[in-house]
C-alpha cells in the first residue's frame, strides 16, 4: 500500500529561505549514526544524499533510502536529544543544505505558525509510511 500524497500540502521550503546554508562535497558525512544530536535539521537545496546504517568511510554502510533536492532530514534532533538514528552523507558531486537550529526554529515558528504544522504533517506521513513497512515485513515473515 502506498501513502497518498495530498494536493493541499504546505511546502515546508516556503518557510526556510532565511536559514544559513552550507555546501558539502561528495562523501562528506553530515550526521553519523549513534552520535549525539546537534539539535539541527537539514533542508536539501541541491544535490543528493544517502541515508543508512553504518559507516560509509569504513566500508560497512547499508543504505536505507536516498534523499534529494526538496527533501529534509534530522527533524527529530530539533525536539529530542536522542542520538542520531542514521548516518547521512553526500552522494552527489556537491550538495547545498539549509541548516535549521532551535533558535531559527523558534523564530520561524513565531512568525509562521504554519511551518510547525507543515513539519508535523511531514513527520506524521513518514511515521505512517514506516508503520506500513513494518506491517508489510511482519506479514511477509508470517507467510500471510
Amino acid at each position: 500500500m502506498s501513502i497518498p500524497k495530498k494536493d493541499n500540502r504546505i511546502n515546508i521550503f516556503d518557510f526556510v529561505n532565511t536559514v544559513p546554508t552550507k555546501t558539502f562535497k561528495r562523501g562528506e558525512i553530515i550526521v553519523r549514526e549513534g552520535e549525539p544530536s546537534n539539535e539541527k535539521m537539514y533542508f536539501i537545496l541541491s544535490g543528493s544524499l544517502s541515508v543508512g546504517m553504518g559507516a560509509p568511510d569504513q566500508g560497512n554502510f547499508h543504505e536505507v533510502r536516498k534523499l534529494s533536492t526538496g527533501e529534509f532530514f534530522g527533524e527529530i534532533a530539533l525536539i529530542s536529544s536522542h542520538p542520531r538514528a542514521m548516518t547521512v552523507f553526500i552522494d552527489s558531486d556537491r550538495a547545498q543544505l539549509g541548516i535549521l537550529d532551535k533558535q531559527n526554529l523558534t523564530r520561524i515558528a513565531n512568525s509562521n505558525p504554519m511551518f510547525v504544522y507543515a513539519l508535523l504533517q511531514t513527520y506524521v506521513e513518514r511515521l505512517i509510511e514506516a508503520e506500513q513497512k513494518l506491517k508489510d515485513l511482519t506479514e511477509s515473515s508470517d507467510g500471510t
